[in-house]
């Protein structure tokens, strides 16, 4: 009878000592297999409006870079995102080759863009045009700040392409 008594304390106290054992959290270190850089610490993804090269339709193209490109000038640098165009192949840019950047301005939520003649006067046919224009409205306004864009160019406001219903001295929001 003894040996039952026996037997049974041993097992409540290997019962009770697995239960500790495996309810216990044992801290472990983990090792990172390298180190996270400064610069890979910083990157942020933006999301950049381009054409699709087969439907025509606007698309979006998510891409990492450097936060730190962002804080100086967001508005021009997420501008020269879009001018130099896509990673993705299947896509294309939509601002017409040639154009420049003369100023970019930021007033009460609207980004005010200052561009070279060339980007009315090298942009194709009516839905590139309009694909243009709204890459950039797009592509601005995803960021919280931004409500509205308006263009200029050469320093002007112009009719802009009024025989699609893009007219410059309006100010474009964004369309999904």
């Amino acid at each position: 009878m003894q040996k039952w008594i026996i037997l049974l304390i041993i097992a409540v106290i290997a019962i009770i000592g697995i239960f500790i054992v495996l309810n216990v959290n044992i801290e472990t270190e983990y090792v990172p297999e390298s180190e996270v850089s400064e610069t890979e610490f910083r990157n942020t993804i933006v999301t950049l409006y381009f054409q699709d090269g087969e439907t025509k339709e606007l698309v979006k193209e998510n891409r990492l870079i450097d936060s730190k490109n962002l804080l100086k000038d967001p508005y021009k640098e997420l501008l020269n995102l879009l001018m130099t165009g896509p990673e993705n192949e299947g896509y294309k840019k939509c601002i017409p080759d040639g154009t420049e950047i003369i100023d970019v301005a930021y007033e009460n939520e609207t980004v005010i863009i200052n561009f070279s003649k060339e980007f009315v006067e090298n942009n194709g046919e009516e839905k590139q045009k309009y694909n243009s224009v709204y890459s950039i409205v797009n592509t601005l306004t995803e960021l919280n700040e931004v409500s509205k864009i308006k263009f200029i160019v050469d320093g002007k406001e112009i009719d802009g392409f009024t025989g699609i219903g893009l007219d410059f001295k309006q100010v474009f929001s964004r369309v999904n």
